[in-house]
């Protein structure tokens, strides 16, 4: 007797190809999380402080490093990822002055595994994290390359100092120098006699005055004077993948206050007696807690920040001047900024793990 199979329902039917569409469905959606991230832009941050590779790509990235030796290297190894012309960009992205990367190799270390080799000119410490989208940042990787020692910023301050005394004494003896020369060269005229009590010199545009008989109390009032520089931490805003308010011709906060502040910081400096010390002297991301720390270390008297905040009209002019009080935001105002501020770092990229809690009290609660 033959069997005759039974003929399915047209539901059984309806379940199997379903099933066989749920496989499809899966295989394609691993294809895809293996090799669906693609990449945005990649960004090199060079400065004195830590110098910054920045990744971003459309999902996010996986990866893990670790630091070879002889030659000293970091290398990468990034998941998800084959390569490309995006990619192969950052090796063109390094400068010849970065005080960490002496030069970057990349290429496809394994299928959908790309390695990334940079050659370090200092030891280092490499702290590797993701960034999720803000602003018009999509997933970020960043790698920040830290000495493995920091930089004395008040050894810095005092050093700077010296040099400019240095400087200024070996003025007055080149100054003096000459003359005397002229007075002592054979048929050179005699030189103006100097106001009584004093002699000027000038040299490069500059007068140096120098007392010649300064009475026996002066000199004992200018040996017990306190020889201490007043500090001014001055702080401008943003910096690196943060480029604070940007205006209709495209000119970005970050640069405008760092400009300000650098021509600020010579001003302080000529005065006698004042020493200014910048957060960030180039285009690089400082995180709020590490501009507190910055003017800590070197005991400022006075911070200040320096902002170039937008407008929702052109016709605004002036200046706004915020005080920090001892307790929380008074006002709405004052409240906006606070936000503000702490929403940088969110931009401009903070490593939320390595932050440390004794710096964590912020500028504006």
């Amino acid at each position: 007797m033959t069997m005759v199979p039974p003929i399915p329902s047209p539901l059984t039917e309806r379940r199997r190809a379903l099933g066989r569409m749920g496989v499809l469905v899966l295989s394609l959606g691993a294809t895809e999380l293996a090799r669906g991230a693609a990449i945005v832009a990649v960004r090199v941050w060079p400065a004195a402080d830590y110098t910054r590779v920045t990744i971003e790509s459309d999902s996010a990235l996986s990866a893990r490093h670790f630091i070879a030796e002889n030659p000293a290297r970091l290398v990468i190894d990034v998941d998800g990822l084959d390569l490309s012309t995006e990619l192969r960009e950052l090796v063109g992205k390094v400068r010849a002055d970065d005080p960490f990367i002496a030069g970057m190799r990349i290429g496809q270390y394994q299928p959908r595994v790309v390695r990334m080799v940079i050659d370090l000119k200092q030891s280092t410490k490499p702290q590797l994290f993701s960034l999720l989208p803000v602003a018009a940042y999509r997933h970020r990787m960043v790698f920040d390359l830290y000495p493995t020692e920091e930089r004395d910023p008040l050894l810095a301050l005092i050093q700077g100092r010296d040099q400019s005394s240095q400087q200024a004494a070996q003025a007055v003896r080149d100054a003096l120098g000459e003359f005397i020369d002229q007075v002592d060269r054979p048929g050179a005229a005699a030189p103006d006699k100097p106001a009584s009590g004093s002699a000027t010199v000038r040299a490069g545009g500059a007068a140096a005055s120098a007392s010649a008989a300064a009475p026996p109390e002066a000199r004992a009032s200018a040996a017990g004077r306190v020889n201490r520089l007043v500090i001014v931490a001055l702080d401008p805003g943003h910096g690196g993948e943060d480029p604070g308010a940007v205006g209709p011709s495209g000119l970005r906060e970050k640069d405008v206050v760092l400009a300000v502040a650098l021509q600020l910081r010579d001003r302080l400096n000529d005065v006698p007696g004042m020493r200014a010390m910048l957060t960030r002297d180039a285009d690089f991301f400082v995180p709020l807690q590490d501009r507190v720390r910055k003017a800590r270390r070197v005991q400022a008297d006075l911070f200040v920040s320096i902002h170039a905040d937008a407008f929702f009209t052109p016709e605004a002019r002036g200046a706004s001047v915020f005080a920090l009080s001892s307790g929380a935001a008074s006002s709405a105002t004052a409240r906006w900024m606070a936000n503000r501020e702490n929403a940088a770092d969110l931009v401009g990229g903070i490593n939320v793990k390595a932050k440390d809690a004794e710096v964590m009290h912020a500028l504006l609660d």
